[in-house]
């Protein structure tokens, strides 16, 4: 009998003790920081388009269709409050959509013209992410 009891405290106490922390691992796993870089609107537009022009794999459609879904409903929210291509504004991007951006955007071919324009986003979003 005591054998049982001391099987069932090694094994089943540890199992319910690790099972009540798994709540808040998710919740802490849920909550994705928002970095705020400011870019300049035309810096975004631009990323938008490029962002059309990179080869993705199956497996990344769903982080692709997200970071796009985010930049354009970020463009859409600027053009809705009349704001300028050459404005520079502070927009809210959550980690994981600033990671992928960035990630598509390093496969993107780009002319020697857009350098100053890829290298200005890419500064914005990095500065932002040393802040958090």
């Amino acid at each position: 009998m005591k054998k049982v009891i001391i099987l069932l405290v090694v094994f089943v106490f540890p199992f319910l003790t690790f099972a009540q922390g798994q709540p808040n691992l998710q919740n802490q796993q849920k909550e994705v920081p928002i970095l705020t870089p400011k870019v300049v609107i035309g810096d975004l537009v631009f990323v938008s388009q490029t962002l059309k022009t990179v080869e993705i794999k199956g497996s990344e459609v769903d982080a692709f269709l997200q970071v796009d879904q985010a930049i354009t409903k970020i463009l859409q929210d600027l053009n809705a409050q009349g704001r300028k291509a050459n404005d520079s504004v502070e927009i809210k991007l959550p980690l994981n959509i600033a990671q992928n951006t960035l990630a598509f955007m390093d496969r993107a071919v780009l002319s020697g013209q857009n350098a100053i324009v890829y290298k200005r986003f890419v500064d914005a979003v990095v500065e932002s992410s040393k802040k958090k």
